[in-house]
C-alpha cells in the first residue's frame, strides 16, 4: 500500500510541475530499483480543422449522392412494368424478407443513440421521439402490421415456404450494404442517421420504388403487397425528417468527418447491390412477355 501512495505522489507531483506539453514521468519503487514510465501528452492543437457550415455540407452529401447513385434499379422496373418472372419476384421477395428481418432486429440502436432522450419531456424532443415513433411503426405498434410480418405475408402470397425464407442466403452485396448500415446504427446517433435515414430511406423515397412494386404487382401479378402500400407514403415523411434531423448533428469537423464516411461507404455499398440486382436480369428465365392480365406462373 505504500508503494501505490508514494507512486501516486510522485505523479501528482510531475503532473503538477511539469511542462504540460511535455511527457508525463512516472517513478515507481520495487525494492531497491527505481524504474520510470514515460506518458505522452496526447493533446493535439486542432485550431486548423475548421467545420462547415451546416448548409455547405449537406450540399457535399448532396454531391456525394449525385457522384455515387449513379445505377437504376431495373429490378423494380420490371417489376413496375410485369416483365420480371415470378420465379425471379420470389426471390426478390425473399431478399427483402432479409432484409427487413435484421434492420427491425437493429433498429433499437439508433433509438438508444439519440442525443435528446433525457429530455425534460418527450414531447419536447426530436431525434428521440422521431425515432421512437419509427419503431414504433416498424415493429407494428401503430395501427400497421410489423414490417416484418408484412414481407413475410407477401412471401406468403408468393407461395414461399417459411423453410425457404429461414434457408435464404442473400447475395453478397445485400449482406454488405445491410450490415454497413447496421454497424453505422450502433457505432454513434450521427453516422446512424446518417446512414439508415438520410443515405438509406430518404433517398429510396426519391426514387418512388415502393408505389412501382405496388402498382406492378397489382397490376401484372395480381397481388397487394402491404409492404409497399405502408412504405410508399411512410418514407416520404421519414426521409424528410432524416434530412431535418442530420442538419442538427453535422456542426463540428469531427462530427462532419464521421458523416460523410458513413454517407459515402453507404451509397457505395447499396450501389454494388444495385448493380448485382440489375444482373439478375441477364440470367435465363429472369424476364417475361408482359402479361394482359395479372398473373402469377409457377
Amino acid at each position: 500500500m505504500a508503494l501505490v501512495v508514494q507512486t501516486c505522489k510522485n505523479l501528482l507531483y510531475d503532473l503538477s510541475t511539469a511542462d504540460h506539453r511535455a511527457p508525463v514521468r512516472v517513478r515507481t519503487n520495487r525494492g531497491n530499483q527505481v524504474s520510470e514510465r514515460v506518458f505522452k501528452d496526447i493533446r493535439t492543437d486542432t485550431a486548423d480543422e475548421k467545420a462547415k457550415s451546416v448548409e455547405d455540407f449537406m450540399a457535399e452529401l448532396a454531391a456525394i449522392e449525385a457522384e455515387t447513385c449513379q445505377e437504376k434499379n431495373l429490378v423494380w422496373e420490371r417489376v413496375a412494368d410485369g416483365t420480371l418472372s415470378t420465379d425471379y419476384l420470389r426471390r426478390f421477395c425473399k431478399e427483402y424478407y432479409w432484409m427487413g428481418k435484421f434492420f427491425t432486429m437493429e433498429f433499437s440502436s439508433i433509438v438508444s443513440n439519440a442525443p435528446d432522450g433525457d429530455a425534460l419531456l418527450l414531447s419536447t424532443s426530436e431525434h428521440f421521439e422521431h425515432w421512437l415513433q419509427n419503431l414504433c411503426d416498424e415493429t407494428g405498434f401503430t395501427g400497421d402490421s410489423n414490417h416484418v410480418d408484412m414481407k413475410y405475408d407477401w412471401a406468403q402470397q408468393l407461395e414461399i415456404s417459411d423453410d425457404e425464407l429461414l434457408s435464404y442466403v442473400p447475395i453478397p452485396e445485400t449482406i454488405g450494404s445491410v450490415f454497413t448500415s447496421l454497424y453505422y446504427m450502433r457505432r454513434s446517433y450521427e453516422e446512424g442517421l446518417a446512414a439508415f435515414g438520410w443515405a438509406g430511406e430518404r433517398h429510396a423515397a426519391g426514387t418512388g420504388y415502393a408505389r412501382m412494386m405496388y402498382e406492378g404487382m397489382r397490376d401484372y401479378y395480381g397481388i397487394e403487397v402491404d409492404n409497399f402500400k405502408v412504405h410508399a407514403y411512410a418514407e416520404v415523411d421519414h426521409g424528410n425528417m432524416a434530412d431535418y434531423l442530420l442538419r442538427k448533428v453535422v456542426e463540428t469537423p469531427t462530427q462532419q468527418r464521421l458523416v460523410r464516411r458513413a454517407v459515402t461507404y453507404t451509397f457505395q455499398t447499396r450501389e454494388m447491390r444495385k448493380r448485382a440486382l440489375n444482373r439478375w436480369l441477364d440470367e435465363p428465365g429472369a424476364l417475361r412477355e408482359q402479361p394482359s392480365s395479372p398473373t402469377l406462373e409457377y
